[in-house]
């Protein structure tokens, strides 16, 4: 079966897509700020880029490829924040040259 490679562009700072993201109920719930919180066992928080990276390890082992580029300084949108860098990124996991002239 054909995998496909796997490009991953994140922020390395950002607070959605994160390993104690603040919008992760059990996340909070396990900070106190959630009333109520049934607590670890019922409600784990979700580390969201450990379990990325786990997905991406596994395809990797069963004999898929992916490419992590992590943007420093950056939040959720390596798009936005670093567009000419994340296009070159994008380019070359597709084999284009991306970057567009103003």
């Amino acid at each position: 079966m054909h995998k496909p490679p796997v490009l991953w562009v994140h922020g390395a700072d950002d607070k959605i897509v994160a390993d104690t993201s603040f919008v992760d109920i059990n996340h909070l719930g396990q900070l106190g700020a959630i009333p109520g919180w049934p607590g670890k066992e019922a409600a784990p928080p979700q580390p969201m880029k450990q379990q990325t990276r786990a997905v991406l390890d596994a395809y990797a082992r069963a004999g898929g490829s992916f490419t992590e580029v992590e943007f420093s300084d950056c939040g959720h949108s390596p798009h936005l924040e670093y567009p000419d860098t994340f296009l070159d990124a994008l380019g070359a996991h597709v084999g284009i040259k991306a970057r567009i002239s103003s």
